[in-house]
């Protein structure tokens, strides 16, 4: 590869200077010898497995709360989930098959209606259907209804358990392990599938909603207190092949049949259908959920776990993961980019290894009890949830909202996977994805140092003259850098330690800037800063007493570094600085003089030794809690009073 003269992108401010670390290369000039950087090629012809889409569930009644917030909050979380311009662009909602089950509580946590609730009895065809309708089913009617107003047109519809009737137990929900089993009659597995048929027109026919896919199990493994129902493999087998899949053909049901979602991500429930040829004929898609089975802390799939739908050419989804169980889901740190780089790094290896599809988040936004379980969780009051609406208008965006943005906001159903460097040095990976003209690239950087690639668009690339960037690290959120200029169909990048970069043509907006509690925040990224106060190498210097950071619109919600209930509203402050004179460091929101929110104090040093200061801080409302500007106010007597490298936050 022949050497070119580089530059580095940089902008006017020195926000951008320290942050963008962004290089293009030039046409001119004769480069000095250097060291060879590693290189990505990326082939545009080398076509792979069909894009799906990326999705997220709305079971349980998690709707309800978006739809509570009341607008214009409602719409925002909505746009976030779905929206390209202004969220993430979710592709797929998955909602759940209602059983009528009476467990849990009709706002909160619990099931929802069924249409048959009794044999032969479907409830629109009942009298008093025209004054049910609205209510029935209504938080995921509500939700798919807004989802398709934002462009969604794939709609996943599982079953956790048949109704009642058609049970051993007579039951949506676990007998107990003295009760009968907690699965279907085997004679019912055909009213089985015309209750499955019967939902999918109906939805269509009343709702105005087409259900494109259908489940007829979640977690066919489990039985529980909420609802669930087992399944054996072979009995997965004989309901696709001799009822669902042709009851589906005779009565022109368009959906297609989802198979598995068991547990573990592999292709257990779904192998015996697939390996029959008779039943396989009605298999569209094989599922599982991500909580067992994966390797190397979770971020691919066992060798073979889906060689059988692989060898078929089967479409394959990731249809539900998330932090489940103590202490994984409640744990600040899982919260932050380290988290989110797990994420990153599962999609792209699904992607890449194992021919995925299509890749599923659990609740997208909800009301609940722990973090874990969300992208973005809803606040609530801390009271009781048990029929009692508790939003309180704020929300928490954790920072794998942003890495698994990093992809499902760039790539859109139909589009494909193309052949990419996956490794082109230690701890980088790369996948890369095409529409008909225009294409992204996804490149995990899990080092902690910077690294420097240059990556060739081969194989019948269109010609572009720039590739928009975006980067989520540490301290950014799916933040727009500076485009990067190609030439001869190639650039040269360096990526952020411990950051996820998408190289993208098409052509989007920088997302709104909220800042949270969950990223750190190097002096040299600053939002604003008194007179005097310098950037050098990264490091806020010259700093006297009176001289303030400033960081714009940070999210502290009600004020909790960790969800549980135990830690509501407790969080700390931690600055790393070297002091020379020392003094004291007020945090403070909205102005240098708003109110005191946090002090640490500093004793005096050589100027060379770094040290982290932390404090406790004030999240009462008034204080740090809701979306505020934060200061750090530097206090001292005369002179220089340290050096500041950044501020982080922790529980």
């Amino acid at each position: 590869m022949r050497r070119r003269t580089t530059w580095t992108i940089r902008a006017a401010t020195a926000v951008t200077a320290s942050a963008s670390l962004l290089a293009a290369s030039a046409g001119s000039g004769v480069a000095h010898s250097q060291p060879a950087r590693p290189t990505v090629v990326v082939n545009w012809n080398d076509e792979r497995q069909a894009v799906d889409g990326f999705g997220g569930s709305f079971a349980f009644h998690k709707a309800g709360a978006i739809q509570r917030l009341g607008e214009p909050l409602t719409s925002q979380v909505l746009d976030m989930i779905f929206d390209d311009e202004t969220g993430i662009g979710l592709d797929i909602v998955r909602v759940m098959v209602g059983d009528g089950g009476t467990w849990g509580d009709q706002l909160y946590d619990g099931p929802t209606q069924t249409i048959e609730p009794e044999p032969g009895v479907f409830v629109w065809d009942q009298p008093d259907w025209p004054a049910r309708k609205a209510s029935f089913d209504a938080h995921q009617v509500w939700l798919m209804r807004e989802a398709k107003k934002r462009g969604v047109r794939t709609f996943l519809a599982s079953v956790w358990s048949p109704p009642a009737w058609m049970k051993q137990n007579n039951s949506v929900v676990s007998a107990g392990p003295d009760g009968p089993p907690n699965k279907i009659r085997p004679d019912m597995f055909q009213a089985y599938a015309d209750y499955l048929a019967e939902y999918v027109l109906g939805y269509e026919r009343e709702f105005g909603i087409r259900i494109t896919h259908v489940s007829p199990t979640n977690e066919p493994e489990v039985t529980t207190g909420y609802s669930s129902s087992q399944w054996t493999p072979e009995e997965l087998r004989v309901l696709v092949r001799d009822h669902l899949g042709p009851t589906f053909a005779r009565r022109g049901v368009q959906a297609k049949i989802v198979l598995g979602e068991g547990v573990a991500f592999d292709e257990r429930f779904a192998q015996p259908a697939v390996l029959d040829p008779a039943a396989d004929a009605y298999v569209d898609v094989v599922a599982a959920h991500g909580y067992a089975g994966l390797i190397d802390d979770a971020t691919r799939a066992a060798p073979g776990a889906f060689a059988a739908s692989q060898e078929r050419g089967k479409t394959i989804w990731q249809t539900e993961y998330m932090n489940q169980g103590a202490p994984r889901d409640r744990l600040f740190v899982n919260n932050t980019i380290s988290d989110g780089l797990r994420y990153a790094n599962l999609i792209g290896n699904l992607f890449a290894e194992t021919g995925l599809n299509a890749y599923f988040w659990w609740w997208p936004a909800a009301n609940n009890g722990a973090d874990g379980s969300d992208l973005i969780r809803l606040v609530n009051t801390g009271t009781p949830q048990s029929g009692n609406p508790t939003e309180n208008g704020q929300y928490r965006i954790f920072k794998r909202y942003y890495t698994i943005g990093q992809y499902s906001r760039f790539l859109d159903p139909g589009d494909r996977m193309i052949g990419a460097t996956r490794t082109p040095v230690p701890g980088v990976s790369v996948t890369a994805y095409k529409g008909k003209r225009d294409f992204s690239i996804v490149v995990v950087n899990n080092n902690t140092t910077d690294v420097t690639l240059d990556v060739a668009l081969a194989g019948g690339f269109p010609k572009t003259r720039e590739v928009g960037a975006y980067r989520t690290s540490a301290s950014e959120n799916m933040r727009r850098l500076r485009d990067v200029r190609t030439h001869d169909r190639s650039f040269t990048a360096t990526l952020r330690a411990q950051s996820v970069t998408t190289f993208a043509s098409t052509d989007l907006p920088a997302l709104p800037d909220r800042k949270d509690v969950f990223s750190t925040y190097p002096a040299a990224e600053n939002d604003g800063h008194s007179p005097g106060l310098r950037i050098r190498d990264n490091i806020a210097t010259g700093v006297r007493d009176g001289s303030w950071l400033r960081w714009s619109n940070v999210n502290f919600a009600d004020g909790s570094a960790a969800g549980f209930a135990d830690q509501k509203g407790e969080l700390r402050l931690h600055t790393t600085v070297a002091p020379r004179a020392g003094g004291v460091i007020e945090a403070r929101v909205d102005s240098p003089h708003g109110p005191l929110v946090a002090t640490m104090t500093v004793p005096a040093g050589n100027g060379t030794t770094w040290q982290t200061a932390t404090s406790w801080v004030d999240t009462s409302p008034g204080a740090a809690n809701g979306f505020h500007d934060l200061y750090l106010v530097f206090r001292g007597g005369r002179g220089q009073l340290f050096d500041v490298d950044q501020t982080a936050f922790s529980d």
